[in-house]
């Protein structure tokens, strides 16, 4: 079974990070970007997603996400496993660092998605994040400026922890 992966990207970052799962995953996911044209039926055709989402400024999405947000809110996803990969920057934005993960998070709630893939906060070093629910990260959280040399490791055992029962399904 293929796994649809969304992305927005300003900088290049999180189509790095769409690319490494790509890599990984190879023929078993598409990736789209979450402005593109038609992407609400891209959202229905899977069952499991990935959604790549980085924070800018003050602690808020990539502005496609803010559309992306809406988008989401016109979308069923019960029976859908849905994970979030925050791109951030524990350093220099210690006291927003992916944030922009949580009104995705949010929105996707309330249209009754499945998350999976809550991350524990002890492996970063950061001032606070709005994107913290009962104790974990309410994704995976990727900083390629100060942990560059881990984000592979971390994104394939995130990727075989929540998803690898579904890449199973034939």
């Amino acid at each position: 079974m293929k796994i649809g992966v969304f992305y927005s990207s300003a900088r290049g970052k999180s189509e790095f990070t769409a690319t490494l799962i790509k890599d990984l995953l190879k023929e078993n996911c598409d990736i789209y970007k979450i402005a593109d044209t038609g992407i609400i039926e891209n959202l229905k055709k899977y069952k499991a997603l990935i959604f790549i989402v980085p924070t800018y400024g003050f602690g808020e999405p990539h502005e496609d996400w803010k559309d992306g947000i809406e988008v989401i809110s016109k979308v069923n996803f019960e029976n859908k496993s849905v994970g979030i990969i925050g791109r951030g920057n524990q350093g220099f934005y210690a006291a927003t660092f992916v944030n922009g993960m949580k009104p995705v998070y949010d929105a996707l709630v309330k249209r009754n998605a499945n998350i999976v893939g809550f991350t524990e906060v002890e492996d970063y070093d950061f001032v606070k994040s709005s994107a913290i629910v009962d104790g974990k990260f309410v994704g995976l959280p990727l900083d390629e400026m100060f942990m560059l040399k881990e984000i592979k490791s971390k994104l394939e055992a995130w990727i075989r922890n929540n998803f690898g029962e579904i890449l199973n399904e034939k």
